[in-house]
């Protein structure tokens, strides 16, 4: 490995272990992290070889995954981890860094389902359903998807055509301002 490369690598992990307040290091790969996860089946790579991996300096591979996708951030992982590894925290810091890079993700819709969310947040205040599966089937091309679906949902009350906008528009506003300008002085979030 070049040395351009290893210090780059030493550099990711540095800011995930800022972003994360936990150590990628002090991880011993007992694997009790994985032994618990109830994603694990659905990741290409388990907890515990996702620290590995980064510990290796292959943090493209993580990025480039869906494993960080999927993780529920249930905090299985750091509670059964007995060298106190917020492996949860982690993977959440994984995620900005994936998101923050707009590289190749297998789960690019992920990313498109959070910006919607967001979008619907700071137009209404509050989550508008219709919107947000409307919106997402446009966008990611899936626009059957869940179509029988939505007149059920309907009929049963879940789901409304219409959505009133939150009274407190204003401060959640003020929220997303904060939030920009903490982005734009590299603040931690």
């Amino acid at each position: 490995m070049r040395l351009s490369q290893a210090t780059m690598n030493l550099g990711f992990v540095r800011k995930v272990e800022e972003l994360s307040g936990s150590s990628v290091r002090r991880c011993f790969q007992c694997g009790k992290c994985s032994a618990g996860c109830p994603m694990r089946s659905f990741m290409e790579h388990p907890p515990n070889r996702i620290v590995r991996l980064l510990q290796l300096g292959q943090f493209e591979r993580v990025l480039s995954g869906r494993s960080i996708w999927y993780c529920a951030s249930c905090e299985t992982c750091s509670t059964r981890c007995p060298n106190k590894v917020d492996l949860a925290a982690i993977m959440d810091a994984l995620r900005k860094c994936a998101w923050d890079a707009k590289g190749p993700s297998k789960e690019s819709n992920v990313q498109l389902a959070n910006k919607l969310f967001l979008d619907n947040i700071r137009t209404y205040g509050r989550q508008y359903e219709m919107r947000l599966a409307a919106g997402f089937n446009v966008q990611s091309g899936q626009f059957l998807k869940d179509l029988m679906l939505g007149p059920k949902l309907m009929a049963k009350g879940k789901l409304k055509m219409f959505h009133d906008k939150n009274e407190n528009l204003p401060e959640i506003e003020k929220i997303f301002r904060r939030i920009a300008a903490m982005r734009k002085n590299g603040e931690a979030l």
